[in-house]
């Protein structure tokens, strides 16, 4: 996904703003004449685009400059006018020629090389993983591209190496075009060729197919970009003539459809919701904090009651009920065939009730949720989910299965999987999925500054375009957290994503809990409220 604001000088503002009126209803992007609003507007994914004119932004200075020294590593768009006339004329032409950042402008761009336009490794990133190998960061752009899908060419040129050994280079299969002016490119990881040394090649020609040789995890493209004499000039920082290719990337406006599955979502925004009481069925007191929060939607264990989806419908009509099927994943290896008999016949009662959601499972990069037992990574699980999910659709058509949320953060030895890892490892499944659950923490009780877990939904989002999200599990664990102060922050948290394109639902964690979790509940066993479902229920949405 492209998150896009444009940055205007005061000077004249709304001149400035008549003047990209067009293009703000073409792309839906954002305005503002605060550079630090642009600087932290979904950082560091956005692209800031604005009019390049000398003293534009005078109590700035060098505008380019400035970002660079403050905040580095956001994609700078911009744009040659003097003028709101020359600035208006300029994105006239952008979008006559269906080139929102005006690349084509340029004497060198390169074509979007796979069906895919998600960037799952930027240029740069892991410096610590690429410096043992001469290199600053990431020597290239990896773009999702899925096992035998399309490679092709980003711009005219030569073929002048195709490498066909899978395991004797880094690369694996990969190819490498020269082009004009000195550039140079390498199609890396494939799983093979199409061309061959000495062909002439067009921009979006197939010049092989997407896979994971060589030295990589996960199925995508890895584009690196050169241009001879780069490194010597000074044109870069990093060896072998390699420069970053993301300015030069045209970034296309079409995002493929990557499922069929009927989505039976229709509210056209994200649901106020909670988790109900943890592991066991709701109880009254439950329900009439669901009142009080005037909540639409609830997340429910599998052994929930006939009775309580009749209140809960009681209540609303409309409630969206989502069920998480799980089974005891901490003690012994749990095959798809053991989890199917746990769970399908809690399934095939709750379906006839009508529930059409379902979780499969949660937190799976947990040592207590079958890391390390029932699977050892991203990549064994996603096979674990196709087999389950497989399994139950062919019995349950009109039900939608949802990939788990996972639990945030980096490795821990012997307790958690790395979850940005184990996430793109699991790409197959999750982009199976008929929709993929998100954790979402955060732990400053004081201030909404501590809702930095929310970026964890724009990461997703990132990485999977097409994809309903639904936030499984959000919560404020701090004990030390006043409850009005976080009924506060849910509130809000539940406004930041209540016009999120693309997100069904948002459940606080819980209701309730039978032991521990005093911290996360809303209701407290003495039969007690916390602000939480009065101050939500009194905001309304």
């Amino acid at each position: 996904m492209t998150f896009q604001i444009i940055l205007l000088p005061r000077g004249r503002y709304w001149a400035w703003v008549r003047a990209s009126k067009d293009y703000v209803l073409r792309y839906g992007v954002n305005l503002t004449p605060d550079p630090e609003t642009a600087a932290r507007y979904m950082a560091p994914h956005q692209v800031v685009t604005f009019p390049d004119l000398p003293g534009g932004f005078p109590e700035i200075g060098d505008l380019r400059a400035w970002f660079e020294a403050r905040h580095p590593g956001i994609r700078l768009d911009p744009v040659p006018a003097d003028s709101p006339e020359a600035f208006q004329e300029r994105l006239r032409r952008r979008i006559e020629n269906e080139d929102r950042f005006g690349q084509k402008e340029r004497p060198f761009f390169l074509l979007w090389p796979t069906d895919y336009p998600v960037v799952t490794q930027p240029f740069g990133a892991n410096p610590q993983i690429y410096t043992r190998f001469g290199m600053p960061g990431h020597e290239g752009v990896d773009i999702r591209a899925l096992l035998n899908t399309n490679v092709y060419c980003c711009a005219d040129g030569v073929v002048y190496m195709v490498h066909t050994d899978p395991e004797s280079h880094a690369y694996g299969v990969h190819v490498r075009v020269q082009h004009r002016d000195g550039y140079k490119t390498v199609y890396a990881h494939l799983a093979k060729a199409l061309v061959e040394v000495g062909d002439q090649v067009a921009a979006g020609q197939v010049i092989g197919k997407a896979d994971s040789t060589g030295a990589s995890t996960g199925s995508h493209l890895h584009l690196t970009l050169k241009r001879e004499g780069a490194t010597r000039r000074g044109e870069t920082t990093y060896p072998k003539d390699v420069i970053d290719p993301t300015p030069f990337l045209v970034w296309p406006e079409e995002r493929p459809q990557t499922t069929s599955a009927k989505t039976l979502w229709t509210a056209g925004r994200c649901l106020v919701g909670a988790h109900g009481r943890v592991e066991e069925p709701l109880e009254e007191a439950d329900l009439r904090a669901i009142e009080t929060a005037r909540l639409e939607a609830v997340k429910l264990c599998m052994k929930e009651r006939k009775e309580t989806l009749d209140r809960l419908r009681a209540i609303d009509p409309g409630m969206m009920v989502v069920v998480r099927l799980t089974a005891d994943f901490s003690h012994e290896p749990v095959s798809p065939r053991a989890f199917l008999a746990q769970v399908r016949p809690e399934v095939e009662r709750l379906y006839g009730l009508g529930v059409r959601y379902y979780e499969v499972h949660a937190n799976p990069n947990l040592q207590v949720a079958g890391w390390q037992r029932s699977w050892m990574g991203g990549r064994e699980f996603a096979r674990w989910f196709q087999e389950v999910v497989g399994a139950l659709k062919a019995t349950f058509p009109e039900a939608q299965f949802g990939f788990p949320g996972l639990s945030p953060g980096e490795a821990v030895s012997g307790w958690r999987a790395d979850a940005r890892q184990f996430l793109l490892d699991a790409e197959p499944a999750i982009l199976e999925a008929d929709w993929v659950g998100v954790n979402v923490y955060w732990t400053d009780p004081q201030a909404l500054e501590g809702l930095h877990g929310a970026r964890a939904v724009d990461e997703y989002r990132l990485l999977f375009p097409e994809k309903m999200l639904f936030v499984t599990e959000f919560n404020n664990p701090s004990p030390g957290a006043d409850p009005a102060v976080k009924a506060n922050q849910y509130v809000e948290f539940y406004r930041m994503l209540r016009e999120g394109k693309g997100i069904g639902a948002a459940f606080a964690f819980a209701l309730s809990a039978p032991r521990g979790h005093e911290s996360v509940v809303w209701r407290r066993e003495d039969g007690g409220l916390t602000a939480v479902p009065e101050v939500v229920g009194r905001r309304g949405f």
